[in-house]
């Protein structure tokens, strides 16, 4: 889990995001008009055609958070995005229940982390969450230790990553509202928390605690990441997921979510031009969504994000 998860697959659900629904945009559909495709596989923006489809679709790898500094989309991706006739994320953003999601995200009522782990990893827990992170013993007791230790240890890699940080789910779901672009997801918010329930309680408190006793070189693994990210080095991340050595976790975050996906992305792309963005952690490898595809006979080719 750590750090290849914590940024570069799933979409952990921001504050705020419940917006209005965009009206249809009037994009129409256009005979297919292809990029000129790059060599190699350094890219970001991937571009579906083939097998029969009258219009181009897009794939494009977003990193879950990122330093304002570093925040980039490029002219054509932005260009792509705006010509679309649907922006299609992880989540169905527009159909999240808060209070739901809250409920989901803690312990069995009446216990807290503490009843789930030795004396000493529980003092090594809270220790840190004081000394580092800044959560006060009471306010950690009271509040912090009734949630499951998957979403305490995204909250090590988000305080991390500081204030100042960009999110590209909700930056492309604002551009394409303000484009009139509906926008959905390939999995509602359920059946994203259904995965998090699929992973066991003992994995998620082994990963939690060795994140903390790991903790520089956790985040200098995440630092790697998000250059490769920068670099748009898509072979650098796919082999980063393929070293994890968690592979039950790996296939539940990854692979069985990408393999449920396709027949989704398959329905869209013959109706509409879409664009999708999706974890870039999703895109690359034998199992991704470029292979997965390619599989089914479509033609996916990267394409300048620039």
């Amino acid at each position: 889990m750590k750090s290849l998860f914590a940024v570069c697959t799933l979409f952990l659900i921001l504050p705020g995001c419940k917006t209005p629904n965009a009206t249809q945009n009037t994009n129409k559909l256009n005979p297919v008009k292809l990029d000129a495709p790059l060599s190699g596989d350094k890219s970001l923006l991937w571009q579906i055609s083939g097998k029969g489809l009258q219009q181009a679709s897009y794939l494009f790898g977003t990193i879950h958070l990122i330093d304002q500094d570093r925040y980039f989309l490029g002219k054509n991706t932005l260009k792509k995005l705006q010509k679309s006739q649907e922006l299609i994320m992880e989540l169905d953003m527009e159909n999240i229940d808060v209070a739901e999601l809250a409920k989901s995200s803690v312990l069995k009522e009446g216990t807290t982390v503490k009843d789930y782990m030795s004396d000493s990893d529980y003092t090594v827990l809270q220790k840190f969450m004081q000394d580092s992170i800044g959560i006060t013993r009471y306010n950690f007791e009271n509040g912090y230790a009734k949630f499951k230790p998957y979403y305490l240890e995204q909250l090590l890699f988000t305080r991390y990553m500081g204030q100042r940080n960009e999110s590209y789910e909700i930056n492309l779901k604002k551009i394409a509202q303000d484009k009139n672009i509906p926008v959905s997801g390939l999995e509602t918010y359920e059946e994203q928390l259904k995965f998090l329930d699929e992973i066991p309680l003992e994995n998620q408190l082994r990963s939690l605690i060795s994140t903390i006793k790991n903790y520089q070189d956790e985040t200098q693994e995440l630092e790697k990441l998000i250059q490769l990210y920068t670099r748009q080095d898509l072979p650098g991340l796919a082999k980063a997921f393929e070293d994890e050595q968690d592979r039950n976790m790996l296939e539940k975050l990854l692979d069985k979510r990408n393999t449920n996906w396709i027949p989704q992305i398959r329905k869209w792309v013959q109706e509409k031009a879409c664009f999708f963005a999706v974890g870039a952690g999703h895109l690359g490898g034998e199992q991704g969504i470029i292979q997965l595809l390619r599989n089914q006979g479509y033609t996916v080719q990267p394409v300048s994000a620039d």
